[in-house]
């Protein structure tokens, strides 16, 4: 195919690898706070990570699977690597920025998180070892996850709110929560603002295998180990999660308490992709690839904060530093089971107590990078112009239901409480990918792309830390590239926004229903109104040496 036969093969940078830091886990902790919530091929808003970990195929809208043979390819088709005649090294700097916006407590409650902007590189190698097979290694982002926020105030499902226990009233007769009317649409629902984060990546280190097994078809096949990191800083409606899924409490926000996990992971076994290309003519060539499901298990330890509670901090603050003495602690030890469980020690305070039975409790949480399909084309127009096009699957459906850390704690175990987190029940993601290449002179090409996608998250299941809903999710690109002598050097640029709303509803007299309505039982609020928003930008940048 031309794309191989007439020096159409530049090569790479773009998104998602590891950052360069003091040591492993502040590379991991830095990077991951940028990269979540951003995501697939067609608009940056799906959790998994944009396939462009090349600049000259950023430039071109994410579409290279049948062309595209720079150490990168082993993100897309490992098999465009056997028509490389010569040793490559990539190196990559990738400018990721990126907004989110969402709700914590309705649709009047609108927070947009502040740009942040960080270099994300990447490095790939593959080198010929036989006149017929060529290898290498890499390192690349395969999942991002999540989002950050600053100074939340206000959490629950409805407009009604408070920061003090005394705005809260028992109405008789039958009893039930409220609000006081002096309270109503009360903007502070804490004592003070919170950092609200979640941030998982996944990493993958993979080793391609390539063959030319015709002149006219490759086949490789890359085998991919997992890592990452997750931390959070959340706070989670408990009272979800112990009783009544419609308790009122949760709509004021007393029934939230902040949730700290952080976490190492890696998969116990490896992964696959696998891909071929085949030259049809001299000007067109067709290619495919199937990757599988890959498991990274996460382990590490989560602290839940009882004196975020507007709650329990009163009660901590006046009986905190209570010393619980012997006599209860032998009380309460002596019941059965109850002492193995809590290990009450006379000499504690209460407030000791409580930080002792909630914090470094062993925990866990399990994520899978989706298994995919995609089949692309490429087709050299002209000597001058290259058209390609992809289009892909990605399984998210049968990935991952939720996004559950799980509490190893016998207390929460038998509480009911050693599942934290959501479900997602996240769609299969279907995607197209255009480009347009055009060669000018002295080395140089200009590049053009678009790409088309829909969202993996039903509104329902929406909240501020997953990518927005949408039917149709569309961005546009642009590249330039140019050789000089055995380097190629190249840009891309793209820039992409989402927006959703999830409306309010009303009753039969048309009012608006007060608290809205959210999918109860949930620790972590999802599908009430309001409006989900990410904006992502992209700058690449891409210098790929062959020796």
């Amino acid at each position: 195919m031309a794309t191989k036969k007439t020096e159409l093969s530049v090569r790479a940078i773009t998104i998602r690898c590891c950052e360069l830091a003091m040591n492993v886990k502040q590379v991991l902790t830095l990077f991951t706070a940028v990269v979540l919530s951003i995501a697939s091929e067609a608009v940056f808003a799906n959790p998994e990570a944009p396939g462009m970990y090349d600049a000259r195929n950023m430039g071109m809208g994410g579409a290279g699977l049948a062309y595209l043979d720079s150490p990168a390819a082993v993100i897309h088709n490992p098999a465009n690597l056997a028509a490389t005649e010569n040793s490559q090294h990539q190196f990559n700097l990738s400018l990721l920025a990126v907004k989110l916006g969402g709700s914590f407590a309705g649709p009047d409650h609108y927070q947009e998180s502040d740009w942040l902007a960080i270099p994300l590189p990447f490095w790939g190698y593959n080198t010929r070892v036989t006149d017929y097979m060529t290898t290498g290694a890499s390192v690349y982002l395969a999942v991002g996850f999540g989002g950050g926020y600053s100074d939340v105030s206000r959490y629950g499902t409805g407009k009604s709110c408070t920061s003090k226990l005394s705005d809260v009233v028992l109405t008789p007769p039958g009893g039930g929560l409220v609000i006081n009317g002096d309270a109503q649409n009360n903007d502070l629902c804490l004592s003070s603002g919170r950092d609200e984060v979640v941030n998982l990546a996944v990493f993958e280190l993979a080793f391609p295998f390539s063959f030319q097994v015709t002149n006219d078809l490759q086949v490789g096949l890359a085998i991919r180990f997992p890592f990452g990191i997750f931390e959070q800083q959340t706070s989670e409606d408990i009272t979800g999660a112990l009783g009544d899924s419609n308790n009122p409490a949760g709509s004021f926000g007393l029934g939230y308490m902040q949730v700290e996990s952080e976490m190492f992971g890696y998969g116990s076994k490896p992964g696959f992709l696998l891909g071929f290309t085949y030259d049809v003519t001299s000007y067109l060539s067709v290619a495919a690839t199937y990757r599988t499901k890959l498991t990274t298990t996460f382990k590490g330890d989560t602290k839940v904060l009882l004196n975020s509670n507007i709650l329990l901090d009163p009660a901590l603050g006046t009986l905190g530093g209570v010393t619980i003495g012997n006599e209860i602690a032998g009380l309460v030890n002596s019941v059965p089971g109850i002492g193995t469980l809590l290990n009450v020690q006379g000499n504690e305070t209460i407030g000791g107590f409580a930080n002792r039975l909630t914090t470094e409790i062993d925990s866990g949480l399990e994520w899978s990078t989706s298994k995919a399909i995609e089949f692309g084309i490429a087709l050299q127009v002209t000597p001058n112009l290259l058209f390609a096009a992809d289009w892909k699957h990605q399984y998210l459906k049968d990935s991952n239901k939720d996004f559950i850390v799980e509490l190893y704690e016998p207390l929460f175990q038998q509480t009911g409480l050693d599942s934290l987190g959501q479900e997602l029940n996240w769609k299969d993601v279907y995607s197209w990918s255009f480009g347009l290449e055009y060669e000018m002179n002295g080395g140089q090409r200009v590049r053009f792309g678009y790409s088309i996608g829909n969202s993996a998250t039903p509104p329902e299941y929406a909240n501020a830390f997953t990518p927005p809903p949408a039917n149709e999710q569309d961005a546009f690109y642009f590249g330039y590239g140019v050789t000089q002598g055995e380097w190629e050097f190249d840009v891309g640029f793209s820039y992409a926004k989402v927006v959703y709303e999830i409306d309010q509803p009303f009753n039969s007299d048309g009012e608006p229903v007060d608290p809205p309505t959210c999918r109860p039982g949930q620790l972590v609020k999802s599908g009430c109104p309001g409006t989900l928003s990410v904006k992502s930008l992209f700058l690449g940048l891409s210098a790929n040496y062959r020796l």
